[in-house]
């Protein structure tokens, strides 16, 4: 993913970022600076915030939940493969209102927000920096 893919991305922030008064909250990519890792989120009330990329959760895609509902359904607490077949269905709807409710269901989940979300570090390309020193 490159950083015109991110601008318009429905990103949930870090549920347990203490420091920021967006925990847990979804919002939209604004602005993507992937050189300095920021990306600026702006949220329902209107309010823009900037996050590093480490901190930001984008659902997995369809092809992926659906896989994980197959392949764990005996291993995961009950009603966890259930719900991300109901996710990648929402995705795949393609509407931003299913997508935010998408987001919602894992917002009440820490469960099915382990399994259902990645980093968004995870899936971009930022160039690598530079190690100085050892």
């Amino acid at each position: 993913m490159n950083e015109q893919d991110t601008i318009g991305l429905m990103v949930i922030v870090s549920p347990v970022l203490w420091s920021s008064d967006y925990m847990g909250r979804i919002g939209l990519i604004e602005f993507a600076e992937f050189a300095d890792d920021h990306f600026w989120v702006r949220f329902e009330d209107e309010e823009i915030d900037c996050f590093r990329s480490e901190t930001l959760f984008i659902l997995r895609t369809p092809g992926e939940l659906q896989s994980l509902a197959e392949n764990k359904k005996g291993s995961l607490w009950a009603p966890i493969p259930q719900l991300l077949q109901k996710i990648a269905g929402m995705q795949e709807a393609g509407s931003a209102k299913q997508l935010k409710q998408a987001f919602e269901l894992v917002q009440d989940d820490p469960e099915l927000h382990r399994w259902a979300t990645t980093r968004l570090n995870e899936v971009i390309e930022i160039a690598p920096t530079r190690k100085i020193g050892r």
